[in-house]
């Protein structure tokens, strides 16, 4: 019996977090007329205008904000995974003044809101210049409190006894760093993933740092919304279910990876 209530609620929990996804996706073949129906869940006909249009960027260009997000948030996350797991390395494992000064700045980090450092950010992206550009968004992008508080956890359960070693075989600390990390791959992935994520769907800063050519995806889904309706509902419903496909497959792909880092943080 408890078994079948489990699953009754996880079953129940599981097509709530669904439906209004299934329901965008569906939306994506419907007509303007059904999309205003919102308990109508299936198309009357499952047309592909939507895409087609979407695809031949018709209403804008679809392609060039796709990949401008890619890059962006690719580069932030992989570029945030390994500094902050390099900082990070240090925290945990070494001795210097200022280490507990400097990791309360790093967890300072985490408690600001992002509004309280857009207008600083932009006016020191104005400053270098950088300003519009995709690489005002990923410098930024790469200092994550989070990721030292993260890493710092994950790299305390890394014997000492590997990093004597490693002395004793003269090797240096950037060279230890980089022996050590394919043992906290799971770690690694999953931080990337994350902070991939958070990037891909970040509105305020691309919002305010980027023209109008180097926006980023979840920005350019405003531009189909239309109050004179000539661009169809579908379109922006399309354009959305797209823009999930790189979360979905990444998530899909790494899921065993993250999994495994989650159990090890859960257990420490």
């Amino acid at each position: 019996m408890r078994k079948l209530i489990s699953f009754c609620i996880l079953t129940g929990s599981v097509i709530i977090c669904l439906y209004p996804f299934l329901w965008m996706f569906l939306s994506s073949f419907k007509t303007n007329r059904e999309i205003y129906q919102p308990t109508l869940l299936f198309p009357e006909n499952f047309e592909i205008d939507s895409y087609q249009s979407l695809f031949s960027e018709q209403y804008l260009p679809f392609y060039s904000f796709f990949s401008n997000s890619l890059f962006i948030s690719g580069l932030q996350a992989l570029f945030a995974t390994l500094i902050t797991a390099a900082a990070a390395f240090v925290f945990a494992k070494y001795s210097f003044r200022g280490k507990s000064f400097l990791f309360g700045v790093a967890i300072l980090v985490i408690l600001i809101p992002k509004q309280a450092m857009a207008v600083p950010l932009f006016d020191w992206m104005l400053w270098l210049g950088l300003q519009g550009t995709s690489w005002s968004l990923i410098f930024p992008g790469i200092a994550s409190g989070l990721g030292i508080v993260f890493f710092t956890q994950v790299f305390r359960k890394i014997p000492n006894e590997l990093l004597e070693l490693a002395k004793v075989e003269g090797f240096s600390i950037p060279r230890t760093f980089f022996l050590i990390l394919p043992l906290v791959a799971p770690s690694l992935i999953t931080y990337g993933l994350l902070h991939f994520i958070l990037s891909w769907q970040e509105h305020l800063l691309p919002l305010l740092l980027l023209d109008d050519e180097n926006t980023t995806l979840p920005i350019a889904l405003s531009k189909l919304r239309d109050s004179s309706h000539r661009i169809p509902e579908s379109v922006g419903m399309a354009a959305a279910t797209i823009s999930l496909f790189p979360v979905v497959i990444l998530f899909a792909v790494c899921f065993r990876k993250m999994k495994t880092a989650l159990v090890h943080l859960s257990l420490s």
